[in-house]
């Protein structure tokens, strides 16, 4: 037989507490594009060094963006 203790009530209450900050502080929700929308802008960083955004290719005939996951493994 398994004994489980109490939750502490400050415990509970801590944990929504968090859960709310979370929830109220996390950023909107992000939304798909429609064809031929402009992407939103944003800035990462460089493989060379330094920081690159999607304005820097501003009046560039194409720009090919590509996201893949970190760890290259197939979905």
């Amino acid at each position: 037989m398994v004994l489980q203790r109490p939750i502490a009530p400050w415990s509970a209450r801590l944990t929504i507490a968090l859960t709310m900050l979370a929830v109220v502080g996390a950023p909107g929700l992000a939304s798909a594009l429609d064809v031929g929308e402009p992407a939103p802008g944003f800035k990462l960083p460089a493989t060379t060094g330094g920081d690159i955004s999607l304005s820097d290719f501003r009046g560039k005939k194409f720009v090919l963006l590509e996201f893949y996951g970190a760890d290259f493994s197939p979905t």
